[in-house]
């Protein structure tokens, strides 16, 4: 008699368990640390994914925004040299007279080359501005995750004071980091420096 209840509770079940649409299963999620999207409900209680970046994704779409200003510097260094000869070239020009002991011709040329060197200074910005605009949602995890890698910088780079002229502090602010094994050397790099810089000041004493 114990059997047969046992097989009918187990019928029972099994029916349970058939009635039950693939719909309504829960499904099992499995994190992992690569990059991933997020579920998260805003406040009119509609959800939107968000792209939560890793290091090694973080380093790929810096490089990608440094390209970015990189390649903005020239357009915008010849901008500033042509707007600049533009506006020289409509001034009257005297052969006899001179400004301040310069020729005007020589004068206003080399007005139009710091044009041109101040385009090619606000390039980068101007080119950060672009990738904003091109990639917004990227380039706010982007800042995001730099805000979060400065923080590793400050908390692991080397103590100035340790510093000489036969013990310089390598990159302190990491911007020749572009990956992890480059995040890796410079770590080394730091820990190399306090070992210098604390058997020097030892060997003062």
């Amino acid at each position: 008699m114990y059997g047969t209840l046992t097989l009918g509770v187990l019928s029972q079940s099994r029916q349970r368990l058939s009635r039950v649409p693939l719909s309504q299963s829960k499904p099992i999620l499995r994190s992992f640390h690569l990059s991933t999207f997020r579920q998260t409900a805003n406040s009119n209680g509609t959800q939107e994914a968000v792209h939560l970046l890793n290091w090694d994704e973080f380093f790929r779409l810096r490089k990608q925004r440094r390209l970015w200003e990189r390649l903005a510097s020239l357009p915008c260094a010849m901008l500033g040299l042509g707007a600049g000869a533009a506006v020289f070239a409509t001034l009257p020009v005297n052969p006899q007279q001179t400004f301040m002991g310069l020729d005007p011709l020589l004068l206003f040329g080399g007005s139009s080359l710091f044009c041109g060197l101040l385009g090619f200074v606000i390039g980068p910005s101007v080119g950060r501005a672009w990738y904003r605009i091109a990639s917004r949602e990227m380039a706010k995890e982007l800042d995001k995750k730099e805000v979060e890698f400065f923080k590793h910088v400050k908390a692991n780079r080397s103590d100035p004071a340790f510093s000489s002229a036969s013990n310089p502090l390598p990159d302190f602010y990491g911007e020749k980091i572009n990956s992890l094994q480059a995040y890796r050397q410079w770590l080394r790099k730091q820990r190399n420096h306090e070992r210098k810089g604390t058997f020097r000041l030892g060997s003062k004493k």
